[in-house]
Formats: structure tokens, sequence, C-alpha cells
């Protein structure tokens, strides 16, 4: 292989090239499910997908090598990457595997490992899964694993949120989702029913090429609309496979997740509930929200960009709340360090609650400085200190911005591009500093024209 197997968020690609074929998924199984073996009497997994045409199919490649491997494998069928890794979590299994691309197209998908606790796979165990996989198959096991269908196991993560919000009331409150025709077009539902809400649902007719195309998390500006024609008083807009939301009002104002953690942290600065009063984001996340929290008491902490990097900063530091600009937020140990938009939802619900307010009062004051972030299609990934003209710029543009803005330079983990962002006090610095480092990115010869 080329370039790693597993990226920041497991492996990635077109559905059926590379990693993503039959024979590959199968022995990929097969390997997993040999290593599960060597510490279980009874290995067994739970296996889930979004709303792609090519996820039945990888469930089925990937749960062929599970059997061989002897390892038996429990699957759930339409899910949501947290709900799945609620089941790996509380269910009597060694790993979780979620097939889904997240917030990529139809034709993408992709394969995410949950350990028995819930949590992403660490990279020294994806480390040790991929040289295997270079290596010999493993022998087929004596006794083949089975597999069964279990999408009763969804329950138990419906009543499991309404039991972890039990002072939580929404009877009637119009509330509306839009579900990116992915794994929470039937969760969803089911979620606000439980706390007495009326659902209002876009976007929850998953046909296998629908799913992610200009809705969801990444297009929020359609639902916001949306919800304000039909008069509803909040809402989300989930990626693929719900793991992050993007939430807006009944007045259409769209809450990313820096602005989340900005209404969030404040509520919990302001009963004193954050250890070290201190909200872990990441390098991307905008100077305001760091500007906002230090006016009231808080700190900002920034981890690298990808969310189990915020969860290892959390779980180090003991911290309770985090997140992505992305929508990907994360609460530590109450919901075990993993992203959810539908429970994201109800922590905000629950806040402005306990807080007697709107949604429009959640976070209102809160707003980003001027940001602008640029995606480069790349020829290759390269160490950035290979690329002298890009370094160059970033370091002159530091200094000219320092204390007014920054920029971030990163390759991204699951996309074959070059990230540019900067952020300052006003758009113009904004847009002449993406000039430069475009200008610089193009004189190294990396960008694909």
């Amino acid at each position: 292989m080329s370039e790693r197997l597993f990226g920041t968020d497991g492996i990635r690609g077109r559905a059926g090239e590379g990693p993503l074929r039959p024979e590959f998924l199968r022995r990929l199984g097969k390997v997993l499910g040999a290593r599960l073996a060597c510490g279980a009497a009874t290995p067994r997994v739970v296996i889930g997908h979004d709303g792609r045409a090519s996820g039945p199919e990888i469930v089925e490649a990937l749960s062929a090598g599970l059997a061989a491997a002897g390892c038996s494998s429990d699957a759930v069928g339409l899910c949501t990457t947290p709900s799945l890794a609620f089941i790996a979590a509380t269910g009597d299994y060694g790993a979780g595997v979620m097939v889904s691309a997240s917030h990529n197209p139809a034709e993408d998908n992709g394969v995410k490992l949950f350990g028995a606790d819930g949590a992403k796979w660490a990279d020294a165990g994806e480390a040790e899964l991929e040289a295997a996989l270079q290596g010999d198959s493993p022998p087929d096991a004596r006794a083949p694993g089975t597999t069964r269908s279990t999408p009763q196991q969804l329950d138990r993560y419906v009543a499991w949120l309404r039991s972890a919000f039990p002072e939580l009331a929404l009877q009637g409150r119009r509330v509306l989702v839009d579900c990116a025709h992915g794994g929470a077009s039937q969760l969803a539902p089911r979620v606000l029913q439980a706390f007495g809400a009326a659902p209002v649902l876009v976007n929850h007719q998953p046909d296998g090429t629908n799913i992610n195309r200009d809705c969801g998390a990444l297009h929020p500006e359609a639902a916001a609309a949306e919800a304000r024609a039909r008069n509803c008083e909040i809402g989300v807009s989930l990626d693929g496979d719900a793991d992050r939301g993007i939430l807006f009002d009944g007045g259409g104002r769209i809450l990313d997740g820096d602005a989340l953690l900005a209404g969030l942290g404040a509520h919990a600065l302001g009963r004193d509930e954050i250890p070290q009063r201190t909200v872990v984001a990441t390098v991307m996340s905008n100077l305001a929200l760091e500007r906002w929290l230090e006016e009231r008491g808080g700190v900002l902490l920034r981890a690298q960009v990808g969310d189990r990097f915020v969860a290892e900063a959390m779980r180090s530091g003991g911290y309770t709340l985090g997140g992505e600009k992305s929508g990907h937020l994360l609460f530590g140990d109450d919901h075990g360090w993993r992203g959810d938009g539908l429970y994201t939802l109800l922590r905000v619900l629950r806040a402005q609650q306990r807080d007697g307010q709107t949604p429009a009062d959640f976070a209102r004051d809160y707003s980003d400085w001027p940001q602008t972030l640029v995606n480069l299609r790349v020829l290759r990934r390269v160490p950035l200190e290979r690329l002298p003209h890009l370094q160059r710029e970033v370091s002159a543009l530091d200094r000219e911005l320092h204390g007014s803005g920054r920029t971030v330079v990163r390759f991204s983990g699951t996309e074959l591009k070059l990230r540019l962002m900067v952020e300052a006090r006003d758009q113009r610095s904004v847009d002449e500093s993406i000039r430069r480092l475009d200008a610089a990115a193009r004189a190294d010869g990396i960008v694909q024209d």
C-alpha cells in the first residue's frame, strides 16, 4: 500500500475500488475476526451501515470474513455511527464496525472500527491491523461464526437517550431534523417522539444514491429555511452517519460547532459545571470562540483536527465539553466521548430549558470573525516542510496577523486535498492572505490543475 489504509476516520474511498473491494473487505473481516478470536471464547462484532447503496454489500463482505475467522456478527442495519458505538460499548461485543463515509457523496463509503468500550480504535491498533493485512491470511476457524440481523438493538439506544435526559420535556414542540438521507432517517423521529416532540423530517428517504446530496450538515441553509417556513422553533442538520449536527433556530439562524460550543460553554461556565473551566476544540475553531470563552472566565484548548484528537485531549485532561467547527461535539464520559448530532440537539435543548431560554436566546451574541477555508486538490501528500514557498508565506502571514488573525495549513486526512484556512478581524485581510497562500502552494507544484 502506497499510503496508509486508515486515515483520521477509518478507511474511506470509492465503493468497489481499492480497499473497498469485496475480496479485500472479506480479508479485512477475517484479519479482524482472527485478532478478536485470540482474546474471547465467543467473539462477536456488531455492525451497521448508513444510507448508501454499497452499505449492505460491504456489511456482507465483512461479515463473511469475520465468520471465516470464527467471529460472529450482529447486523443492526441502517443506523447512525453513535448508535452503533453505543451498542458496541453496552453489549457483549469485542468490537463495532460502522460502514459509512460520513459526509462524503454516495459513491464513497468507508469502515470505522470501534473497541469494546465504544471508542474509535487508536492509531496503534489500526497500524497493527494494517500490518497484519499485508501478511499471510489467517487460517479458517474450525467453527465458523454466524451472522444474524438484530435491528431491535437500536431500541436500547433510544431508551438510553431518554434516560439520559429525564427532565427534558418537549411535548408538542416542533423540531425539524434534516436526516441527509442517511443513517438517522428512521432513528431520529423515534428519539424525538420519546421526548414528546413533534418531529418534522426532511431528507429522510434514503434511496442509496441521495445521501448528503445538497442536504445535511454540509448544507444547513435549506433546512434552516424549511424550519422557518414550517413554524419549527429549532432544528438540526445531520450528516450521513449523524455523528455531527449543525443546529438552527426558528428564525433561520445557523449554529455551527463553534457557536454550539460558545452557547454550551457559557451555560456550563455560568453554572461552574465545566472542569478546569476548559473547552476543547481544534486548530480550525474560530478565534472568536477563544475570546468569547475568555470573557466568561474560560479557556479554549486546541487539539489537532479530528474528533479522535479532541477525544484524546478531553480524556487526558478530564474535560467534558469539546468538538469541531463541523458540528462534531463531544461530552466526556457522559456520552463516551462520541460525537452524536441527536445527542447534541438534546444537550442544547436541555441547556435552554434549564436557563429559561428560547432557541433564539442561545449564544445570541456570538459571531465568528471572518474566516475562509479553501480546499485545493493536490497531486500527493508530502510533509509541509518540503513545500518551501508555502512555508515562507505562512511564516510571513503569521507575523503580520499576530493577535488579529491566524492561518492553518494542513493536508486532509480523508481526501487528497490541501486545506488553507485564514481568519482575521476583517474580510479583506482574509481574502488577501488566502490569495497569497494559494499562489505559494501552486509555486511548490503540489496543486492539481
